[in-house]
């Protein structure tokens, strides 16, 4: 199905494709081309963005903040926890670690 023009139209970023994902428009990036059988092939990249309601919408970046504090508490469970993996490992092996 080709992309109308009112949605081609659409400010957004350069070396951006759009294409039909769902219900929605999603804006996707470019990021090279890959060279088979002596001709190049484009190649995407990841989802950066929606167009919505005829606007260019940014994907939001998900930051992950790792403070002090919370590492510790990990690090504390884990130490605390560490004989019960060894129990584990000798019952049940490898399996082990999926149930742990």
């Amino acid at each position: 199905m080709a992309v109308p023009l009112e949605i081609r139209q659409v400010p957004r970023p350069k070396n951006t494709i759009v294409k039909l994902t769902g219900k929605s428009w999603a804006v996707i990036q470019r990021i090279g081309c890959e060279y088979k059988n002596g001709k190049n092939y484009p190649k995407n990249g990841p989802v950066i963005g929606h167009i919505i309601n005829g606007e260019y919408v940014p994907k939001k970046e998900i930051s992950i903040e790792l403070r002090p504090k919370n590492y510790g508490d990990y690090m504390l469970a884990k130490n605390l926890s560490n004989d019960i993996l060894k129990d584990l490992t000798h019952v049940y092996g490898v399996e082990a670690f999926r149930i742990f």
